[in-house]
């Protein structure tokens, strides 16, 4: 696991947008790694924007945001999507957005993130 190296300084929470928006521990970068780290699988995954601001502050060159890709993957696997997971899924299948349906001039009527 590339998250060996991760001492858990907390420099990848530094510009983390969710971190900064919730000032949230668990949900923020250091926090997902350290769940990564356990294990644990957890819809805070999905709570990531994947903007890879964790990846440049890292000092060890952990690419975190690859490491929540690998966690999503694995939920998907195992059945434990999100719901709205799910529905973006779906939607990119059938309409090649995550939107679905998008009428012109309208706006989605459910807007989903990563």
């Amino acid at each position: 696991m590339k998250l060996d190296k991760c001492r858990s300084c907390g420099l990848c929470k530094a510009n983390c947008p969710i971190y900064n928006a919730t000032l949230r521990e668990t949900i923020g970068a250091r926090g997902r790694a350290i769940l990564i780290k356990k294990e644990v699988l957890t819809d805070i995954y999905y709570t990531c924007s994947l903007c890879k601001s964790c990846d440049t502050e890292c000092p060890a060159g952990i690419e975190l945001s690859k490491e929540i890709r690998k966690m999503r993957e694995r939920m998907v696997e195992e059945g434990k999507e999100t719901e709205a997971n799910k529905a973006m899924i779906d939607n990119i299948r059938k309409y090649g957005n995550p939107f679905g349906k998008i009428e012109k001039g309208k706006f989605p009527d459910k807007l989903y993130c990563c």
